[in-house]
């Protein structure tokens, strides 16, 4: 019998209407691989080989993200990340157990996160109302990365490359089922900046 390859419809449904100010921008990536990746018992050293051989890339081993190519790592804990492609949503963690057997654990998340691309001049403003996280860009780099609670949501939250007008850029991830709650609480944090929902 054939596999049938099932696409989450997006977190987020009805994202409202837009406020004027267009201080703040904010968009769902869609069709994203997403998968959890813990190194097993001493094989930590092991699957970092592994990673750097099969990717060409170093594993974090802080709370920073790393890319190569469509591939990306972010570090959300000791000898644990959180792994993403940017378009094999199907088949990215099949092929990453492949890559990484025995060494690590790894559980397909691409319908258990939504991920949200933040941006805008006032982003920081806004994030700042509940993210404990200093996101300063002297202290929040580019590449940075952090793991904590925004209005009782877990969310992991990453710096991206700067947009093309030099206003900050952030990729967060929080639970699909957390997704309404979190844009309740963005956009209430937002409203006083005008917030505006972007296609990604």
């Amino acid at each position: 019998m054939a596999d049938t390859a099932f696409s989450p419809s997006p977190a987020l449904c009805d994202a409202g209407q837009p406020q004027s100010g267009g201080g703040v921008t904010i968009g769902e990536r869609h069709g994203l691989g997403i998968a959890t990746m813990q190194a097993r018992r001493s094989q930590e050293a092991a699957l970092r080989e592994r990673i750097r051989q099969h990717f060409l890339i170093e594993l974090p081993s802080s709370f920073t993200l790393v890319r190569a190519g469509e591939v990306a790592f972010v570090g959300i804990s000791p000898e644990h990340w959180l792994a993403l492609h940017e378009r094999d949503r199907h088949l990215f963690s099949a092929s990453l157990r492949q890559v990484t057997s025995p060494l690590a654990s790894i559980a397909d998340q691409s319908g258990g996160y939504a991920v949200f691309r933040v941006g805008g001049r006032a982003i920081r403003q806004t994030l700042a109302k509940g993210f404990a996280v200093d996101l300063h860009p002297r202290a929040f780099r580019v590449g940075d990365a952090a793991t904590t609670i925004v209005a009782h949501i877990g969310a992991t939250i990453w710096r991206c490359d700067d947009d093309a007008d030099g206003s900050a850029r952030f990729e967060i991830a929080v639970f699909r089922s957390l997704a309404q709650s979190f844009w309740t609480w963005f956009s209430d944090s937002a409203a006083e900046f005008g917030c505006s929902w972007q296609a990604t």
